[in-house]
């Protein structure tokens, strides 16, 4: 149980932390540099589950629990014994599966947003490699024979979950860029000039009687860490948009406000 929990809060991290690296990459932020601790890293992970994900999950589990529990028990319902059937066929043909992971590896870059498929499937031919061997094998169970294929699926399957990870990163990232007037709007006053410039950025002069004489308005906050707000104009787009990273101070009085609403 142990080191079943072990393994799981360990890929747990490695997806929270390439979501969230894919995530700040398209805003230009590296997200290790956020400061975000192990448990924070790991919560992220749950991002990924969906409705559709949280089905394949499943089947996915259960599928590597049948193929793990050797022979199928007597007294089985029907399902139960097709889905047998089916994967035995499957493990006959797992060369075929390999195949044709091989061929969409190959094929990279023409199968973009899909190219998670190929390691996927490469992984999945190698675990139905395992159920496909006979009883009777040469081979005893070891490290070549059990060991290295499982940890070399793994490391497939680890790949493919870390493409779509990324791939889901981004595609949130451009949401919120599209989004961007409905986030938390960011006021910023300041006791000197601090040089920024963007689309839909407006700077004011209050005059020299006040003690935060200027007021930047038409921002957004990206993310606050540590006492640094990573800011983005409202007009920010991916190909030129600035990311501000100011750092709270005594010179700088920041002011957080509700964004846009859509009515």
């Amino acid at each position: 149980m142990t080191a079943q929990a072990s393994f799981l809060v360990a890929v747990m991290y490695f997806l929270g932390a390439v979501y969230l690296t894919a995530y700040y990459h398209y805003f230009r932020v590296d997200a290790f540099s956020l400061g975000f601790g192990f448990a924070e890293l790991a919560m992220q992970s749950l991002n990924l589950l969906t409705a559709s994900a949280a089905i394949v999950l499943t089947a996915a589990v259960l599928t590597a629990r049948h193929l793990a529990g050797g022979e199928p028990v007597p007294g089985q319902g029907r399902v139960v014994r097709a889905v047998d059937r089916g994967l035995r066929a499957a493990a006959r043909a797992h060369l075929y599966v390999v195949g044709v992971g091989v061929a969409l590896l190959l094929l990279w870059p023409y199968i973009r947003p899909y190219e998670w498929s190929g390691p996927a499937l490469l992984g999945i031919g190698v675990l139905l490699g395992q159920r496909g061997r006979a009883p009777d094998a040469a081979a005893p169970p070891g490290v070549w024979s059990k060991a290295v294929p499982v940890f070399t699926a793994g490391l497939l399957v680890m790949w493919a979950l870390s493409l779509v990870t990324g791939q889901l990163a981004a595609g949130e990232a451009r949401e919120a860029a599209a989004n961007l007037p409905r986030r938390t709007a960011v006021v910023l006053l300041s006791t000197a000039r601090l040089g920024l410039a963007g689309p839909g950025l407006t700077v004011e002069d209050l005059g020299s009687g006040v003690r935060y004489r200027y007021r930047y308005t038409g921002l957004r906050r990206l993310i606050e860490r540590n006492g640094r707000y990573y800011l983005l104009p409202v007009g920010w787009t991916a190909g030129a948009g600035p990311t501000y990273v100011i750092q709270d101070g005594s010179g700088i009085r920041v002011e957080l406000l509700p964004g846009t609403r859509w009515r």
